[in-house]
């Protein structure tokens, strides 16, 4: 199986203060999974498609995605209008979710959008699942059985010692005992954060990939708080077969000095 996983588009109007050419960005990567990873079995969007939602530029998303040589599917981030999504996009039952099983891999992309009407605009920068998706969730991975199972969402759900922590995945501990009692599950690939990470929790790999926009690099050692947005825009690369799964990372847009800054 090979999936090619997306995060982190951001697309936003032509001259937006955090625009790297967000537009360009992402007929860039349609043109390299073309021209490198055609046969790909699935793409997966991980939300943050827009960075203000709009029908616009789901539509506008949605012609350039479908230039894809591979089937592929996108779900919603804390910067997306899930109403505004599903008008351009399917769901399931008024989610942006979906179940694929692919060369006996059960492929599962969840919405982890948390609604906020307290905000600038209706979302929370941290997710949820609630019990409406989380039953979906059971029911897809009843019928996995004891399959391979590879789960992707916007949110992280492990924190990984970041300044994104405070807006990871809500009760994450009930998506982990769900993968963790399945006992196959391969790897949770999410976005969000904008920064590759590598988590070990409960026996299942999670992992976070930069992302479509800006990326995020944090100072572990004295000079802590530091964040430095740079330029680069990376997809990730999911082989799997029966034995074992392994993620590569492509960073299709090198240009870091794009869009930089440093905060304390």
């Amino acid at each position: 199986m090979k999936l090619i996983v997306l995060s982190d588009l951001h697309l936003m109007a032509p001259g937006a203060a955090n625009d790297l050419g967000n537009q360009a960005r992402l007929a860039a990567a349609v043109a390299r999974i073309n021209a490198g990873y055609d046969d790909a079995d699935l793409v997966i969007v991980a939300g943050d498609i827009a960075d203000r939602g709009s029908v616009a530029v789901y539509a506008e998303a949605h012609a350039t995605l479908s230039q894809l040589t591979p089937p592929w599917v996108a779900t919603v981030g804390n910067h997306d209008d899930r109403g505004a999504f599903l008008r351009v996009f399917d769901g399931t039952a008024g989610f942006a979710q979906y179940a694929r099983v692919v060369d006996g891999h059960h492929v599962l992309v969840l919405d982890s959008l948390k609604l906020s009407p307290d905000g600038p605009y209706p979302v929370a920068p941290e997710g949820e699942l609630c019990a409406d998706r989380l039953s979906w969730l059971d029911a897809r991975l009843a019928e996995a059985k004891g399959a391979p199972v590879v789960v992707a969402l916007h949110h992280h759900v492990v924190p990984v010692d970041t300044r994104m922590d405070p807006y990871t995945l809500e009760a994450p501990e009930e998506l982990i005992e769900r993968l963790a009692a399945h006992g196959h599950v391969r790897h949770v690939i999410s976005g969000h954060i904008h920064m590759t990470t590598t988590s070990f929790h409960r026996g299942i790999p999670f992992t976070t990939l930069a992302g479509g926009h800006s990326t995020s690099v944090e100072d572990f050692g004295r000079k802590t708080n530091k964040r430095r947005l740079t330029g680069p825009a990376q997809m990730a690369i999911v082989l799997s077969d029966d034995r074992k799964t392994t993620l590569h990372f492509d960073n299709y847009n090198d240009a870091h000095a794009a869009f930089e800054r440093d905060e304390t």
